[in-house]
């Protein structure tokens, strides 16, 4: 296994491990809603923390600035990153969120199966789900992997594939939600826009 790839695999399991501490009382992965404004540097103030230019330019095209912010800086390899490196850390969230809900919904499922008045109605719909995250991880599993031989083209797809599904799997069992993958998945198609436009460096 390369460097590369062994790399990319810490960046991961980190990254789960930022995910799992995050998990609130209701094992959410939500992030504040409050915008900060961009300094006229091109750079942001968040707080006390200096936002990069490059995560700066990303998240002012996003539907809400902090909760992008917030989100890429959950990954310490976010402070030093140039574009390429951004897009293995919002593709590596995005994995890291994706593996947390499917696992709480094979939780729910079993509690579901062992209760004798859950309804075929609950359990079809928790098998949606449960169909829609296993498609999820591994759409981010093939990106992660494309990514590491700097086949760029597919991202988008992928991205834009794993918020569908996380959209039909609250469809159907609204107790997982789907807004904090989706803006993940923004964030990544965003990254990988930069890619396209400016190269690998900031």
């Amino acid at each position: 296994m390369g460097s590369s790839r062994l790399l990319m695999l810490y960046g991961v399991l980190s990254l789960m491990a930022v995910v799992s501490s995050s998990m609130g009382t209701n094992n959410e992965y939500e992030y504040a809603a409050a915008g900060s404004a961009p300094s006229p540097s091109g750079g942001a103030a968040d707080g006390n923390r200096k936002v990069t230019e490059i995560v700066d330019k990303v998240c002012k095209k996003t539907s809400n600035y902090k909760n992008c912010v917030d989100t890429l800086y959950s990954d310490p390899r976010t402070t030093d990153a140039d574009r390429y490196t951004l897009a293995y850390v919002s593709f590596g969230l995005a994995y890291a969120n994706a593996v947390q809900t499917r696992d709480r919904i094979a939780d729910e499922l079993l509690l579901h199966k062992n209760d004798s008045d859950s309804r075929h109605e609950i359990l079809q719909n928790l098998r949606i789900c449960e169909r829609d995250y296993n498609k999820a991880v591994k759409f981010l599993e093939s990106a992660l992997n494309d990514l590491n031989s700097e086949t760029f083209f597919t991202l988008p797809s992928y991205a834009n594939h794993t918020a569908r599904l996380a959209d039909d799997c609250q469809a159907h069992y609204p107790t997982f939600t789907s807004a904090s993958l989706n803006s993940i998945c923004q964030i990544c198609t965003l990254v990988i826009a930069s890619l396209y436009s400016g190269g690998a460096s900031p």
